[in-house]
């Protein structure tokens, strides 16, 4: 505990910290590291669907590019690309 004379020493209108002021500050200090590690893990699955999501689209374009060089019909082509698309749409 402080005297007398220890409060004498602090600016006018400021209180001694206690013990419990700093459970406090470090209860909200947790949460908040708590919120921002549910954050940053969904933050990382959703970097881990747009990777899986770009995998899909590149090898799309390998092969419609394929298609081209090896002249497949232009509506194979565009089935295909559907086909993909709408497999990426049901994903999400």
């Amino acid at each position: 505990m402080m005297t007398t004379n220890e409060k004498s020493k602090l600016p006018p209108g400021r209180e001694p910290l206690t013990s419990d002021w700093f459970a406090e500050q470090l209860g909200v200090s947790q949460r908040k590291v708590m919120g921002l590690t549910v954050a940053k893990r969904a933050l990382e699955k959703r970097l881990e669907r747009i990777e899986a999501r770009a995998e899909v689209l590149e090898e799309l374009i390998m092969d419609v590019v394929a298609d081209m060089q090896d002249n497949v019909l232009k509506s194979v082509i565009l089935e295909r690309i559907n086909k993909v698309m709408q497999r990426l749409d049901a994903d999400d």
